[in-house]
């Protein structure tokens, strides 16, 4: 934020860090409680995550898009790519935004650009500096969906529901 800039968004602060498994639907202004789009989802979610455990990502870097600065996660394993493969196949039709997409990245936004950069050069510099960074890992032992909204200053993340990943091998 001190090389961006205090105007955009800091998503990477704990109400707001993900890593994104699959986008649903288009933004929606509310979302009711019982709405059967939800309910649908999560119950796709539930019979996905039943076939896989605990997803483990490696925090190996930062990049760069015109929109932000993200924390890049490469797996392990295939964990992470069967379980956005199964709920795929559980979504059916729901799934069609992402439909005939494959995410080939991982990664988790940590600020999302509002405006202009003050000092573009300054930004690519400094992700530069950190492209290869090893940060740790995380091993994700739940999914939740999601939806965002804005709290005045920033997006943050509203939980509409959270399913383990609880296969065991």
């Amino acid at each position: 934020m001190a090389v961006a800039g205090g105007e955009h968004w800091p998503t990477g602060m704990a109400d707001s860090s993900h890593f994104t498994l699959r986008a649903l639907e288009n933004h929606r202004a509310a979302v009711p409680d019982g709405d059967p789009r939800v309910s649908r989802y999560t119950a796709a979610l539930r019979t996905a995550s039943s076939t896989v455990g605990p997803v483990r990502l490696a925090l190996s870097g930062l990049t760069l898009t015109p929109g932000c600065v993200m924390l890049c996660a490469e797996p392990p394993d295939d964990a992470i790519e069967r379980l956005y493969d199964a709920y795929g196949e559980a979504l059916g039709e729901d799934g069609w935004l992402e439909a005939g997409f494959d995410r080939n990245i991982w990664y988790a936004t940590l600020v999302h650009f509002t405006s202009p950069l003050a000092d573009p050069r300054a930004v690519v510099q400094w992700v530069g500096d950190r492209r290869h960074l090893a940060v740790g890992e995380v091993e994700c032992r739940h999914a939740e969906l999601v939806v965002y909204r804005f709290n005045g200053s920033r997006i943050v993340m509203q939980t509409l529901d959270a399913v383990p990943l609880s296969r065991r091998p």
